[in-house]
């Protein structure tokens, strides 16, 4: 093998290798997520998002997991207002 050869295999298996270190840390970072608590502090946040949803909890769920993956910093209780101003704001457009 020549050397372009063996510089352009290295390469690859550095890429291969990066990419699989990102997948497992975003991997990792959805678990920690889904063990997160996802109550909000205030009860009545729960009951206005599940009624804006018609009761379904799995989408409630998903709402809230989405909030917390872009913005990890928030507090629970800010990702169900914000799930609830989504709602509010699409449904009058």
């Amino acid at each position: 093998m020549s050397g372009v050869t063996i510089a352009i295999s290295l390469a690859i298996c550095l890429l291969l290798f990066l990419w699989v270190k990102n997948q497992q840390k975003s991997g990792s970072k959805q678990h920690h997520l889904n063990n997160r608590k996802l109550r909000p502090q205030h009860p009545h946040l729960e009951r206005k998002l599940l009624k804006l949803l018609g009761g379904n909890q799995s989408t409630a769920h998903r709402l809230i997991q989405q909030s917390q993956l872009r913005h990890p910093d928030k507090s629970a209780d800010w990702h169900w207002e914000k799930a609830i101003y989504d709602l509010e704001r699409d449904r009058w457009r």
